[in-house]
Protein backbone atom coordinates (compact mmCIF):
# COMPACT_ATOMS: atom_id res chain seq x y z
CA UNK A 1 0.00 0.00 0.00
CA UNK A 2 1.25 3.35 -0.93
CA UNK A 3 2.00 5.34 1.99
CA UNK A 4 -0.28 7.96 1.38
CA UNK A 5 -2.40 6.04 1.07
CA UNK A 6 -2.15 4.25 4.57
CA UNK A 7 -1.26 7.13 6.28
CA UNK A 8 -4.77 8.53 5.38
CA UNK A 9 -6.25 5.82 6.06
CA UNK A 10 -4.38 5.66 9.77
CA UNK A 11 -5.49 9.14 10.51
CA UNK A 12 -9.56 8.51 9.44
CA UNK A 13 -9.01 5.90 11.83
CA UNK A 14 -7.63 8.41 14.69
CA UNK A 15 -10.25 10.86 13.99
CA UNK A 16 -13.15 8.41 14.16
CA UNK A 17 -11.76 6.49 17.21
CA UNK A 18 -11.51 9.89 19.20
CA UNK A 19 -14.61 11.03 17.97
CA UNK A 20 -16.49 7.82 19.17
CA UNK A 21 -14.54 7.72 22.43
CA UNK A 22 -15.60 11.15 23.32
CA UNK A 23 -19.43 10.37 22.26
CA UNK A 24 -19.19 7.47 24.25
CA UNK A 25 -17.25 9.16 27.21
CA UNK A 26 -20.21 11.89 27.34
CA UNK A 27 -23.22 9.21 27.19
CA UNK A 28 -21.35 7.09 29.52
CA UNK A 29 -21.40 9.97 31.84
CA UNK A 30 -24.89 10.71 31.66
CA UNK A 31 -26.12 6.73 31.55
CA UNK A 32 -24.12 6.85 35.05
CA UNK A 33 -25.86 10.11 36.09
CA UNK A 34 -28.66 9.15 35.40
CA UNK A 35 -28.99 5.61 36.94
CA UNK A 36 -30.22 7.82 40.52
CA UNK A 37 -32.91 8.25 38.68
CA UNK A 38 -33.47 4.38 37.35
CA UNK A 39 -33.31 3.47 40.61
CA UNK A 40 -36.39 6.19 41.47
CA UNK A 41 -38.42 4.71 38.80
CA UNK A 42 -37.75 1.25 40.12
CA UNK A 43 -38.57 1.69 43.23
CA UNK A 44 -42.00 3.40 42.37
CA UNK A 45 -42.81 0.48 39.86
CA UNK A 46 -42.45 -1.81 43.05
CA UNK A 47 -44.13 0.30 45.67
CA UNK A 48 -47.28 0.34 46.39
CA UNK A 49 -47.86 4.16 45.01
CA UNK A 50 -47.49 2.53 41.25
CA UNK A 51 -50.76 0.23 42.36
CA UNK A 52 -53.12 3.22 43.45
CA UNK A 53 -51.98 4.90 40.92
CA UNK A 54 -52.56 2.48 38.14
CA UNK A 55 -55.77 2.06 39.98
CA UNK A 56 -56.66 5.64 39.26
CA UNK A 57 -56.05 5.35 35.64
CA UNK A 58 -57.89 2.16 35.49
CA UNK A 59 -60.84 4.16 37.13
CA UNK A 60 -60.32 7.03 34.91
CA UNK A 61 -59.99 9.23 37.47
CA UNK A 62 -56.52 10.60 35.97
CA UNK A 63 -56.71 13.75 32.90
CA UNK A 64 -57.13 11.91 29.54
CA UNK A 65 -53.64 14.01 28.40
CA UNK A 66 -51.80 12.56 30.99
CA UNK A 67 -48.69 10.51 29.49
CA UNK A 68 -48.67 7.82 31.74
CA UNK A 69 -46.45 5.44 29.74
CA UNK A 70 -44.90 4.69 33.37
CA UNK A 71 -47.92 2.24 34.31
CA UNK A 72 -47.51 0.38 31.45
CA UNK A 73 -45.51 -2.50 32.52
CA UNK A 74 -44.22 -3.73 29.63
CA UNK A 75 -42.83 -0.22 28.81
CA UNK A 76 -41.16 -0.41 32.60
CA UNK A 77 -40.55 -3.93 31.87
CA UNK A 78 -38.39 -3.47 28.95
CA UNK A 79 -36.98 -0.57 30.23
CA UNK A 80 -35.58 -2.37 33.27
CA UNK A 81 -34.38 -5.35 30.88
CA UNK A 82 -32.52 -2.77 28.05
CA UNK A 83 -30.87 -0.71 31.57
CA UNK A 84 -29.09 -4.61 32.49
CA UNK A 85 -29.02 -6.07 28.93
CA UNK A 86 -26.60 -2.15 28.44
CA UNK A 87 -24.54 -3.31 31.08
CA UNK A 88 -23.42 -6.41 30.27
CA UNK A 89 -23.35 -4.83 26.90
CA UNK A 90 -20.78 -2.42 28.28
CA UNK A 91 -18.80 -5.13 30.13
CA UNK A 92 -18.15 -7.20 27.47
CA UNK A 93 -16.82 -4.51 25.33
CA UNK A 94 -14.76 -3.20 28.16
CA UNK A 95 -13.60 -6.79 28.55
CA UNK A 96 -12.72 -7.31 24.55
CA UNK A 97 -10.80 -4.39 24.48
CA UNK A 98 -8.92 -4.75 27.69
CA UNK A 99 -8.22 -8.50 26.27
CA UNK A 100 -6.49 -6.89 23.21
CA UNK A 101 -4.92 -4.46 24.33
Amino acid sequence: MDPVKRISEMEKILRDHNELIENLRDSLERFGAHQDEYRKLRDYYNSETYFDDLESYDKGELPENLLCGVLSEDAVYNLFCENFNISIDLLEVATEILKNH
